[in-house]
């Protein structure tokens, strides 16, 4: 039987293309811009004359930020903040999750509620400060960061609801075949867990990535500072000399292709997620059937 849609029907695909079309403009536009600006002729840049394509291809300022040896220092910094802290994440987050949502769990749930009430107060950043850097001992350490942003609740909560959500019968059989609560973990709850642990990922590699708060607060070491507070430097507070290796000496040419420095700086920082964003959505759309009891 083919359905044929009635005029109420086209109307409303109709508004529903026309907001998606929009949506589309509104969130790809400031990229491309930026991208446009980064790498188009200074003057053009400096006179307003770029609004949506590059006018005289001029890769100065995209050179000028690679050739900056901070920024590969930064970069390193950024991946390795982005690598560990999602992975210790990611781990954690399990852990903390998996005996919460057993039933079988004495003070199940006095720590749900524990856990539940950090979502809504929590100690501040005085004291979350004390906390690391006099008895953590971890001021201007790169583990200050991965333990600050290790987990939180409400990643503790999603990923409780997801392990509720597997049959119990699955554990009981594992169980009865002899196998121990780390082995029912490791070998048939993760390998069940793979859409949450893949939203889990999303979420802390963004987070880490964009991450520069925290790094402020307890990294003064410039070797060991994130991309995001070099972008900080550069496109917020626009301190340029303090930011990256200039020379003494500046052409008219380079003092314009400054002004798209902080454009090029955005689009080197961005690329990196841009081209990893599409294999995690992938995994994402894929993880949605993974572990679902067939029959």
């Amino acid at each position: 039987m083919v359905y044929k849609k009635t005029l109420g029907d086209r109307i409303f695909d109709a508004i529903i293309y026309v907001l998606v079309a929009i949506i589309l403009i509104v969130t790809l536009y400031p990229l491309f811009y930026v991208f446009s600006m980064a790498i188009s002729n200074p003057v053009a840049a400096a006179r307003g004359e770029v609004w949506l394509y590059p006018v005289g291809l001029d890769f100065t300022a995209v050179k000028k930020v690679l050739s900056d040896s901070q920024v590969l220092t930064y970069y390193g910094n950024t991946i390795w903040y982005t690598v560990v802290g999602t992975f210790c994440g990611v781990i954690t987050t399990a852990l903390c999750a998996y005996p919460l949502s057993r039933k079988e769990f004495l003070g199940r749930n006095f720590v749900t509620k524990f856990v539940m009430v950090t979502m809504f107060f929590n100690g501040g950043i005085i004291p979350t400060y004390i906390v690391v850097t006099r008895f953590l001992h971890l001021y201007n350490s790169r583990w200050a960061i991965v333990v600050v942003m290790l987990t939180t609740a409400w990643y503790v909560m999603i990923t409780k609801s997801f392990f509720e959500s597997l049959p119990d019968e699955l554990i009981e059989s594992a169980r009865m075949d002899g196998a121990s609560e780390y082995r029912i973990f490791g070998q048939l709850i993760l390998p069940l867990s793979k859409p949450i642990l893949a939203v889990l990922t999303l979420y802390m590699v963004v987070g880490h990535w964009n991450s520069y708060f925290d790094a402020m607060l307890y990294i003064t070491d410039k070797s060991k500072q994130p991309l995001a507070l070099y972008i900080r430097a550069v496109v917020i507070q626009n301190r340029l000399a303090s930011a990256m290796s200039e020379t003494v000496s500046l052409t008219a040419e380079e003092i314009l292709s400054a002004l798209q420095i902080k454009y090029a700086v955005i689009i080197v920082s961005v690329l990196p997620m841009l081209v990893i964003y599409p294999f995690i959505s992938k995994n994402l759309e894929k993880g949605l059937m993974i572990g679902a009891v067939k029959g």
